[in-house]
């Protein structure tokens, strides 16, 4: 349980003050930056955080769930916006494609490692004389 936390904890607090704090510099009557933050900087922040995390750790499916249940979270707060169910469903396919794109960037970078490691022998294990001897007794 303590990897889990160590492993999405970061993330989640940032997506968190992102979500839950940003809407409030928001409210009042500049709903012009409201459509803004809906389309453009959570969108953005699901990427991104899918990428960064992707990148590092490799994919894992249950990371691009934290944007969308703590956006849950932010409508249940604010609720003045109609679409959510919409934006939940987007936060997710974002969040997703971030952890896709990140992951590919993992792979390339493991498999330049191993690439440079290749021609490295000092980690081989080289056997180069073998002898066996015959403990039966001949009758």
């Amino acid at each position: 349980m303590w990897n889990l936390a160590k492993k999405y904890l970061p993330f989640a607090v940032i997506i968190a003050l992102i979500y839950l704090v940003m809407p409030v510099f928001f409210q009042g009557e500049n709903y012009k930056y409201d459509a803004i933050e809906y389309q453009f900087v959570f969108p953005g922040t699901a990427l991104l955080s899918g990428f960064i995390f992707s990148w590092k750790r490799g994919v894992d499916f249950t990371f691009p769930l934290i944007a969308p249940i703590i956006y849950i979270g932010s409508v249940l707060i604010y609720s003045h916006y109609y679409h959510w169910a919409i934006y939940v469903f987007i936060y997710l396919i974002v969040g997703m494609l971030g952890s896709f794109i990140g992951d590919m960037v993992y792979k390339n970078n493991l498999a330049e490692k191993r690439r440079k490691n290749k021609g490295n022998d000092s980690y081989k294990i080289k056997i180069t004389n073998i002898t066996v001897e015959n403990d039966e007794k001949e009758k």
